[in-house]
């Protein structure tokens, strides 16, 4: 019997074997660092476009022409336009989200225990935490308003993509779902306030909700219009707030201390 050389199987040794795995594991993380960094690229140019175009002029001809790709090319990186919407949205939700976690109160007035480790809460921790919450909403919701196109990009949302739990939904739960994520500081105040997690949950989603009906009565107005709805939105999470924590402040020590919500 006879066998062709090149039939034989050369046998790796163990060393060898994991050579190879490494080589592969090597070239499989360049391929991905250089995918990553073009549909980086891609994102930075469809931001572009969107700032100048808004939704009604943002297509994949176009933004194929402005990165200097053919319209088939694109789909290498993104499965289509929705896609690339919804990774740009994903951006600026993450910048939204350490906008609100750069906000942080006083270092001698942040709490050192919160209500969910058992700890009371004292009334001046209620005030200090009402402040924050309010100045972290606030500052949310202007960053929105104070640009149309970004504000144009978040409301669109994502239409059938997965959203930050993995679950495929429609444009409203996506945009919750990343807002939700990106404003767990807000949550984590109304705890820190001593409201019941239940309580804070659901503060804490009407006034998301009711800032973004604020945003998309408001439109692409500004100036007095803008203003005239941030001072409407600042009112009602005063109110709010207010209604809220009144069961909180009558268990706290607020002997003497009178309205601690009066100017």
């Amino acid at each position: 019997m006879s066998v062709k050389f090149d039939a034989i199987t050369p046998v790796l040794s163990p060393e060898q074997l994991r050579q190879q795995q490494q080589r592969m594991a090597d070239r499989q993380a360049r391929q991905q660092r250089f995918g990553d960094e073009r549909r980086q690229q891609l994102l930075d140019v469809a931001w572009a476009l969107w700032q100048e175009a808004g939704g009604q002029g943002f297509n994949m001809r176009q933004l194929a022409q402005r990165a200097g790709y053919t319209a088939g090319a694109l789909y290498a990186y993104f499965p289509g336009r929705e896609a690339i919407l919804s990774a740009l949205q994903q951006r600026v939700v993450q910048e939204l989200a350490e906008l609100v976690a750069g906000i942080k109160a006083p270092r001698g007035e942040r709490p050192t225990r919160s209500r969910r480790e058992g700890g009371p809460v004292s009334s001046v921790q209620v005030v200090q935490a009402r402040g924050l919450f309010i100045e972290r909403s606030v500052a949310w919701w202007a960053w929105l308003a104070g640009d149309t196109q970004r504000l144009q990009l978040v409301l669109h949302g994502g239409h059938g993509l997965p959203d930050a739990a993995g679950e495929t939904g429609g444009p409203a739960s996506v945009l919750l779902a990343r807002l939700a994520a990106a404003l767990q500081p807000c949550l984590e105040t109304l705890q820190a306030c001593g409201l019941a997690p239940d309580a804070a949950q659901q503060l804490h989603d009407e006034v998301l909700a009711y800032g973004l009906g604020l945003l998309v009565l408001q439109g692409p107005k500004r100036g007095e219009g803008q203003a005239l709805m941030e001072t409407r939105f600042v009112h009602s999470l005063q109110r709010w707030m207010d209604v809220a924590l009144a069961a909180t402040l009558q268990d706290a020590d607020v002997a003497g201390q009178g309205d601690l919500f009066s100017a």
